[in-house]
C-alpha cells in the first residue's frame, strides 16, 4: 500500500524530519502604513475541518455565489455579495476535493471515490459516479468532460452530462509520496497533470492517450524520504507554455505543443505556481515568496519575512499578491518588490487554501470553519 505523509505543516515536517524541533513562524510585525483598506463584507461559520488530513477542499465561485464543500459532507452556496445561504445540502459522504464550478455544473469528490455533479443554482444532484479510490486533486471540467485524479495513480475522464467513464489511464506511484495530488487542468482538449514521480504529462482528452511526458524533478538522495519528487501544486498555463514545480525539485516551463522543457530553475514548492502578466509567483518550502521572470525563470525578488508561516499559493490581486497563513492571517505583498502592503485576520486557525479573488473582493476560509469575504480597496494617497 502506498504510504502517505499528512501534516498541518507538511513541508516543515519533512524538512525537519531529522530533528525534534519545528521552526516556529516568524514574528509578525505591524504594517505601519497599510496600502489597502480591508473591510469585512460578511463572515460565516460552517464547520471545522481536520487539517491533518490535508484535504483539497477550497473555495470556488461564479458570478453569483461562493461554493464551499466540507469534510463532513456539507456543500454550501453563499451569495458573493451578502453571504446569504442560497442553498445547503448534506451528501452523507466524507468529501475530500473540490468544489469545481464550470459549464453549469458543480463537481465534488469524496475520500472513497464518489464523484458528484450538482446544479450550482439549486444544489440538486445531477449524477453520481463511483471510482473506488481516494481523490485529493480538484476535479477539472471542460469540453464536455470531468477529469479526476485519484491517489492510486489513475486519471479518469467522465462524460460531463452523465458521469459515465470515457477513459482511464494509470501511472505507477512511488512507495512514499506526500499526501496530496496535482489538480488536473483541461486546455484545448488536452489534460495536463503532475505526477508523484516528478513527471508532468499531457493526455488527449478524447481518448486518454499520452501526448508527451516531461520531467519536472528527478529523485535525489539515498533514502526514500529525500527522494520525494511529487508534483502536487497548482499548474499555471499561459499561452503555449505550462509552468510546474516539484517538491524538492525545480520550477520548469514546458512547451504545451511538444513537452519540451524550455527552462528550469532550482526551486521547491508543494503549493504550485501562479502567473500574471510577465511574471510567475511561488511560495517555497520555507514560505519565502518569489517573483520570477516568466520568459526565463530569473528571480526578480524574494521575500522571506513570513518564513515558516506555511503560506498558501500567492494569488495575484491587482498590484499585489495575497496569500493565507498558519495563524489565520491573510497577507498582501507588492508585486513590485515584495514589501508587505496590508494584512487582516480571519480567525486564529490556519488558512490552508489559496484566497479566492473575485474583482475587488477576497474570500478566505480557515480550518476552524470560518469563511469570510472582504472588500479590498487602495488607501487614498495623502
Amino acid at each position: 500500500m502506498k504510504k502517505l505523509l499528512g501534516s498541518l505543516t507538511i513541508a516543515l515536517l519533512v524538512a525537519a524530519c531529522a530533528s525534534d524541533n519545528v521552526e516556529p513562524p516568524a514574528l509578525l510585525t505591524p504594517i505601519l502604513k497599510p496600502r489597502y483598506d480591508i473591510s469585512e463584507m460578511w463572515l460565516r461559520y460552517i464547520s471545522s475541518s481536520d487539517a491533518v488530513l490535508r484535504m483539497n477542499l477550497a473555495e470556488a465561485a461564479d458570478d453569483h455565489d461562493v461554493y464551499i464543500a466540507t469534510y463532513n459532507g456539507s456543500i454550501y452556496a453563499f451569495s458573493l455579495k451578502s453571504g446569504y445561504t442560497d442553498w445547503h445540502v448534506k451528501m452523507g459522504l466524507t468529501l475530500s476535493a473540490g468544489p469545481t464550478v464550470k459549464d453549469g455544473m458543480l463537481v465534488v469528490a469524496s475520500a472513497g471515490g464518489t464523484i458528484l455533479s450538482l446544479d450550482p443554482k439549486s444544489g440538486a444532484t445531477l449524477w453520481k459516479t463511483e471510482l473506488n479510490g481516494e481523490v485529493l486533486g480538484k476535479p477539472a471540467i471542460g469540453s464536455g468532460s470531468v477529469v479526476i485524479r485519484t491517489t492510486d495513480g489513475r486519471i479518469v475522464a467522465l462524460a460531463a452530462d452523465t458521469g459515465e467513464q470515457r477513459w482511464k489511464i494509470t501511472y505507477e506511484e512511488p512507495r512514499l509520496t506526500l499526501r496530496g495530488a496535482c489538480d488536473p487542468v483541461i486546455v484545448d482538449r488536452v489534460v495536463y497533470d503532475g505526477l508523484d514521480n516528478g513527471k508532468l504529462v499531457a493526455l488527449n482528452l478524447d481518448d486518454g492517450s499520452q501526448l508527451w511526458e516531461a520531467t519536472v524533478t528527478l529523485a535525489k538522495g539515498s533514502d526514500e524520504l529525500s527522494r520525494l519528487t511529487d508534483v502536487d501544486g497548482v499548474l499555471a498555463v499561459e499561452g503555449d507554455i505550462i509552468y510546474a514545480i516539484g517538491y524538492r525539485g525545480e520550477l520548469v516551463a514546458v512547451s504545451r505543443p511538444n513537452g519540451q522543457v524550455l527552462w528550469s530553475r532550482d526551486l521547491s514548492s508543494y503549493t504550485g505556481v501562479s502567473a500574471d502578466g510577465d511574471h510567475l509567483y511561488v511560495t517555497d518550502l520555507h514560505s519565502a515568496v518569489w517573483e520570477l521572470e516568466k520568459s526565463n525563470g530569473v528571480p526578480i525578488w524574494t521575500q522571506p519575512v513570513l518564513r515558516a508561516h506555511d503560506l498558501t499559493l500567492p494569488v495575484p490581486f491587482h498590484d499585489s499578491l495575497v496569500m493565507g497563513g498558519i495563524e489565520g492571517d491573510f497577507h498582501f505583498m507588492s508585486k513590485n518588490d515584495g514589501t508587505l502592503m496590508a494584512r487582516a485576520q480571519l480567525d486564529s486557525d490556519p488558512i490552508l487554501t489559496p484566497p479566492l479573488v473575485v474583482g475587488n473582493e477576497v474570500v478566505v476560509m480557515s480550518t476552524g470553519g470560518h469563511v469570510g469575504a472582504y472588500l479590498v480597496t487602495p488607501v487614498p494617497a495623502k
